[in-house]
């Protein structure tokens, strides 16, 4: 995909070019679809534009103490079943602040036909503008297949944080590493440069249970921020969390744990330190 390509995905095309309509019932289950546009207005973030189609649902914008509008992507349904389709635009405008969570966990259903469930991503933001997505883990059920695309475009001077957090599986019910197939691409550019390409593509087989890869762990994650800041104190943790820059500027983290709230706890303090280091901003006070 070209930069600037974001302007022309037609509502309801896919990345592969072939549009919903020209795939079966079978192939494609659901097509949720929400589209948010933030703008300053009177000093003050706004929701200007809210486009939602089930299963994709928002709950009401809260602004937070810091001034940044807070909204929680929810999906009221059991969780996201094979063939499902989801594309989420969010535009943030300048001098807006933008926060974007889930409500809870990502749950991939099992996908007893082999269709893979996929979700596009896409986000704008412009010069003086911020928008972070932070969404809860991900947890694979035994048999899930699921594609992930995020694209981010960015203007001179604005601002961008992401965290993506991935689970083993079930792991108390005995379905660690027992998914189909998990794909994650992500990419951020700057006009014509791109400041981060992250890929991951899991297929668990024997090969995936050997020393080093996963190993011992069952929740790994990973972050991206950009900011107009520089950072001094690198945050880590030996053994489970690093973090560095890459070639374009972008600061990057990975992070593994053997439990799910040690690894929260490691991201949310990482997270909090690259915040007030790249955009001079205080911890977030989420409410939930």
């Amino acid at each position: 995909m070209t930069p600037g390509a974001l302007g022309q995905i037609a509502l309801g095309e896919t990345t592969s070019g072939r549009t919903l309509e020209e795939q079966t019932l079978g192939q494609r289950t659901r097509t949720g679809i929400l589209q948010l546009r933030f703008e300053q207005q009177r000093g003050k973030t706004v929701l200007t534009r809210d486009v939602q189609k089930a299963p994709l649902m928002i709950i009401r914008p809260f602004e937070l103490p810091c001034g940044t509008l807070m909204v929680f992507v929810v999906n009221p349904t059991g969780g996201v079943l094979g063939g499902d389709h989801s594309e989420i635009v969010a535009e943030v405008g300048t001098g807006a602040r933008a926060l974007i969570l889930t409500q809870s966990a990502t749950r991939l259903q099992p996908s007893p036909s082999g269709a893979v469930a996929t979700q596009d991503i896409r986000f704008q933001v412009a010069a003086g503008g911020r928008l972070e997505y932070y969404p809860e883990r991900t947890l694979p059920f035994a048999g899930s297949a699921f594609h992930q695309t995020l694209r981010a475009d960015l203007e001179d001077g604005a601002e961008l944080g992401l965290t993506e957090t991935l689970a083993s599986g079930r792991v108390l019910m005995g379905e660690r590493l027992a998914f189909a197939d998990y794909r994650s691409r992500v990419e951020v550019w700057r006009g014509s440069q791109r400041l981060y390409l992250d890929q991951v593509r899991l297929q668990p087989g024997e090969s995936t249970r050997a020393p080093g890869i996963w190993s011992q762990w069952d929740y790994a994650a990973s972050g991206m921020w950009v900011g107009s800041g520089s950072v001094n104190d690198w945050p880590a943790v030996p053994g489970q969390l690093a973090c560095g820059h890459t070639a374009g500027g972008a600061v990057w983290l990975r992070a593994a744990s053997a439990r799910g709230p040690t690894l929260d706890r490691a991201l949310t303090g990482a997270r909090n330190s690259l915040r007030a280091q790249l955009f001079g901003a205080r911890p977030l006070q989420i409410r939930r």
